[in-house]
């Protein structure tokens, strides 16, 4: 009993650790691609001691580091397109869009690995994309269309799709730190080359976006994704993957009170309809590992 507390608390923290990310990013005074940048390649430092210790006298194969590398520049483009989708839409659009992803998973994995999804499953699409449509198209208080920052929210969860799945193959081989930081150092390495290509600022910021910048590394990178890795040695994936769902909840409570960004009703209402499409989904798929 005492165990599935701490469990259960694992995973609620871990969660709101997650959902401060899109606040932390809007607090940043700094371009997209440098924030992506300075939170991968912090992360990645952190891990570094552990990984030297994890990986000693393991050789990694060169399959091993294209597939890291190609992971990391998957979660580079997840990153870049995603922030930058914060400077144009509401936070509760772009963290309920970017939540997308399991769906990209689920598509991918029919089309490139031939899984056959159940009729449960196929519902939780339709239905969350509606929702995805209708907070897509939804209009800022001033009239505004915030169409293009919802597309690229949308991008970041394809990549982020693309991320899953070249990491569901690496990941077992490696152990976590290792696998964390050949990820968000190949990460880091891609930002940095797209900075110096748009000529980006990688200093003279204010001691405030600094700290912004280790915040995200260590608070929603390494604190909350991390509680959701642990949390996988005694939960099913799919179990897990269900908290995802309270990130968007958390995100946007934290925009209204920091923020003053209060959702407008049809955002609103497509963000409930799209997780709950996103749930049938996870749903359906463990009632298949189950099968």
């Amino acid at each position: 009993m005492a165990k599935e507390k701490l469990i259960t608390l694992v995973l609620v923290g871990g969660v709101a650790a997650i959902s401060t990310s899109a606040v932390l990013i809007r607090l940043a005074e700094a371009p997209p691609f440098v924030i992506a940048f300075y939170r991968m390649l912090f992360a990645a430092l952190f891990f570094l001691p552990l990984a030297l210790r994890e990986g000693r006298g393991l050789r990694l194969e060169k399959q091993q580091l294209r597939l890291a590398l190609g992971a990391g520049v998957m979660l580079a483009m997840h990153f870049a397109l995603w922030m930058t989708s914060l400077e144009h839409t509401s936070v509760a659009s772009s963290v309920v869009l970017v939540t997308t992803q399991p769906l990209w998973v689920f598509l991918l994995s029919v089309l490139f690995l031939a899984e056959k999804p159940t009729p449960r499953m196929w519902l939780g699409l339709v239905v969350a994309l509606a929702g995805s449509v209708l907070v897509t198209f939804t209009e800022g208080a001033g009239g505004e269309s915030r169409l293009y920052g919802n597309l690229l929210a949308l991008g970041g969860a394809v990549a982020m799709a693309c991320y899953f799945l070249l990491g569901r193959r690496l990941r077992p081989q490696l152990p976590l730190a290792l696998y964390s930081l050949l990820v968000y150092g190949g990460a880091a390495l891609v930002l940095g080359f797209l900075i110096l290509l748009r000529g980006l600022p990688l200093r003279g910021f204010n001691s405030f976006t600094w700290l912004m910048f280790v915040a995200l590394a260590l608070v929603p990178t390494v604190l909350g994704h991390n509680s959701l890795n642990w949390a996988l040695k005694y939960l099913p994936a799919t179990m897990v993957s269900v908290t995802i769902l309270g990130e968007p909840l958390g995100a946007s409570i934290m925009a209204v009170f920091i923020l003053k960004e209060v959702p407008a009703p049809l955002e609103a209402l497509g963000s409930v309809i799209t997780l709950f499409g996103i749930y049938l989904v996870w749903q359906g798929n463990a009632r298949r590992e189950k099968a």
